[in-house]
């Protein structure tokens, strides 16, 4: 199995990702667990979780970008079910609630011990370098762009500038290995993006000496929508300076089929495409898992079916809803890709409409 690997579940209409720490401990970004949507995340969690104690395995970190429904549904049962070390919240105050879940979400915060929850704040420092705590393994960085702090989601607004603002304060996160890198971008949206860009623009990686906002692969915010870069519907003016600064070899976008709300924007995804050389999305190849190993490039990994197989809802529980390791053995099953060849792709720019999941393994 690689040293470090990130599993951008196919959980359907929300996020939910796992990364596999070099020392066999995990963190997860953000909850969604809804029956009979893309797998079931706790029978993924139940396979590959190291044991805890009284029974229970154990989760080593539960990151939340944001409190709102497909990012936190299943919060509470997954806080009952496995012992979480460490809780990393927004820093978002209550008085505004705009998550049906929110009650559950407030009441993990709430039991779980106030030494072992950290709130990321944006800073230039990565967060492990500024704070111990958040030195979760040896060699895996955490660098904070958003929120730049505490914010207050007052009574009197609506519930639609509500998410707005939780937006623009969503927790975006660069995650580091052996110099390979991710961004979890949550929900944030433009504002939020603006204010990043305009901060961190131009910053150097003492380590690296690239580009802080640069990345291998990018998150692709809020399910594909054009919120990322636009304040407006598809006719508005598009801004791109922070996706060109990203400048992403990979973007996934973590979204169901027939979305609500439209998501992925075709305009959007036809930006991601403009400037990565390969974009994917969960509704259309399952799981996706980038794989690090120290000394060598990244990989990515699409689910040739196991994941959907071995973690699928039982038909009961899909029912319900209206109507053997394969991490920790490895994902070798699944159709790689290498970063080599991610690289070649670049250096040759040919923009054609062949995905890459339809190509052999590099």
């Amino acid at each position: 199995m690689a040293d470090f690997e990130v599993v951008f579940s196919d959980v359907g209409q929300g996020d939910c990702t796992l990364v596999r720490l070099p020392d066999g401990e995990y963190m997860l970004f953000d909850v969604y667990r809804c029956p009979g949507e893309g797998i079931d995340i706790f029978k993924l969690l139940d396979d590959v979780l190291p044991d805890g104690e009284e029974g229970k395995k154990r989760l080593k970190c539960l990151a939340i970008t944001h409190a709102h429904d497909d990012h936190i549904t299943g919060v509470g049962e997954l806080y009952d079910r496995y012992e979480v070390e460490w809780l990393w919240v927004p820093q978002h105050e209550e008085r505004k609630q705009v998550a049906s879940n929110f009650a559950e979400y407030q009441r993990v915060v709430d039991e779980h011990p106030e030494g072992k929850i950290k709130r990321p704040q944006g800073s230039r420092t990565a967060l492990n370098e500024k704070d111990p705590d958040y030195d979760l393994c040896d060699g895996v960085s955490f660098r904070c762009f958003s929120p730049p702090g505490y914010i207050e989601i007052d009574e009197s607004l609506s519930e639609e500038e509500a998410k707005e603002l939780v937006h623009e304060n969503c927790l975006v996160m660069k995650v580091s290995y052996e110099g390979s890198s991710l961004i979890i971008t949550g929900d944030s949206n433009l504002a939020c993006w603006k204010r990043v860009f305009g901060y961190y623009d131009g910053d150097q990686d003492t380590e690296t000496g690239t580009e802080v906002l640069a990345t291998d692969l990018l998150h692709g915010s809020h399910h594909g929508s054009r919120t990322f870069y636009k304040d407006g519907d598809e006719s508005s003016e598009a801004w791109t300076d922070a996706l060109e600064a990203i400048d992403p070899d990979v973007v996934v976008v973590s979204v169901g089929e027939d979305n609500a709300h439209g998501h992925p924007h075709e305009d959007m995804m036809g930006a991601y495409r403009e400037q990565a050389d390969d974009v994917f999305e969960t509704s259309q190849t399952g799981t996706i898992v980038m794989e690090v190993d120290a000394g060598s490039n990244y990989r990515i990994v699409l689910d040739s079916g196991r994941f959907a197989e071995d973690y699928a809802w039982d038909e009961e529980k899909s029912a319900e809803a209206g109507s053997s390791g394969v991490l920790a053995a490895g994902v070798a099953a699944g159709v790689g890709v290498t970063a080599a060849a991610l690289a070649k792709r670049r250096r040759d720019r040919k923009r054609s409409a062949t995905r890459l999941d339809r190509q052999p393994a590099a």
